[in-house]
């Protein structure tokens, strides 16, 4: 008998889990009709990293990943509900549902792709060490006795991580703005960042010395979507298409990052399926 029991049970639990990922996978098949029906989709974005995504004088968010998103809106035919999430929040914020797409500068990197779903690139920057002139920095080495800020869990935290451990002196904040303001106030003597943290450095602090030391990889954005989610994830890659091919990323990204042309985005990344597997 207790052979049998034991068997009936492994069966049982293994309908329960199929029946679970089908409930799942139809649940994901729903998610656009569900946005379109709702008429509202929720976007992840960032509330204080300019240019990606931060909040003017009159409470509006704007920046590059706004204006992409709103582009979303205008083609589904809904409107956009912008959610500003913290840079360790916005996986989570996309798994519990607190939003219908995650684009709040979501580096595209095979651990994460693990757990969402990237689109094709839309947008790119790179991973950077930034600090004073007075510094001399050519190798991460260099920096290994300063007092190192990076955002908590961001891809600057891993890279740094990975190159000199998890030294005490790597200090971590739970955002961009603070990473920044530690390095303008003297908590740190350098932080890990993005190419466009320059813009929020000028703006903290005019006639600053602080400069790009060192380049650790060039980071990729998709749009973020749960896994398993193939609809959304199709339509999705057929929008960057399009505005790809009719000018409207690009103008985003003169308007944005001040560059006359849209970078040579992957046609794929090891690790990371731009459509659903």
């Amino acid at each position: 008998m207790p052979g049998k029991f034991s068997f009936r049970t492994l069966a049982l639990t293994l309908v329960a889990g199929v029946s679970m990922a089908l409930g799942a996978s139809a649940a994901h098949a729903q998610a656009l009709e569900k946005i379109k029906s709702a008429g509202v989709i929720r976007v992840g974005v960032m509330g204080e990293q300019a240019p990606w995504g931060s909040i003017d004088a009159s409470g509006q968010n704007i920046g590059y990943d706004v204006d992409v998103a709103k582009l979303i809106g205008e083609e589904m035919g809904v409107k956009v509900e912008f959610v500003p999430n913290a840079v360790s929040a916005r996986i989570p914020n996309l798994l519990t549902g607190k939003v219908d797409l995650q684009m709040a500068v979501m580096g595209m990197y095979p651990d994460r792709a693990k757990a969402v779903q990237f689109t094709k690139p839309y947008a790119g920057l790179k991973i950077i060490l930034l600090s004073s002139a007075k510094n001399k920095i050519t190798t991460i080495e260099d920096a290994k006795s300063l007092r190192i800020g990076v955002p908590r869990g961001a891809a600057q935290d891993k890279a740094i991580t990975t190159l000199l451990g998890d030294v005490p002196n790597i200090r971590r904040f739970d955002d961009d703005s603070s990473n920044i303001q530690a390095l303008v106030s003297g908590q740190v003597d350098a932080i890990g960042g993005n190419t466009t943290y320059k813009i929020n450095l000028d703006r903290a602090s005019p006639g600053n010395d602080y400069e790009q030391k060192l380049v650790f990889n060039e980071q990729w954005m998709g749009v973020t979507t749960k896994l398993g989610d193939k609809e959304i994830n199709d339509w999705l890659n057929k929008f960057i298409d399009k505005i790809k091919a009719d000018g409207r990323l690009e103008a985003i990204n003169k308007k944005w990052l001040a560059a006359d042309a849209l970078p040579n985005f992957p046609e794929k990344l090891e690790g990371i399926p731009f459509t659903v597997q």
